[in-house]
């Protein structure tokens, strides 16, 4: 995989944004949303890794031509 550090950050970048906002959204003050963010982060990064595996598990179960 080529700049697969570049692709990563881009990723957690974009992420914090989404986190960011959908924090701000969901609290009704600034304060607790702000505390939120790290926590819903990780949480967002965990999940999204959690559906990678489990599509790399499908695609080398399911889809692998031999």
């Amino acid at each position: 995989m080529k700049d697969l550090g570049t692709h990563l950050f881009l990723f957690v970048l974009v992420s914090a944004a989404f986190v960011v906002i959908a924090a701000f959204y969901s609290e009704a003050t600034d304060g607790p949303a702000l505390r939120s963010v790290p926590r819903r982060l990780i949480m967002f990064l965990l999940g999204c890794a959690v559906l990678a595996g489990v599509m790399l598990l499908v695609e080398h179960t399911l889809a692998s031509v031999s």
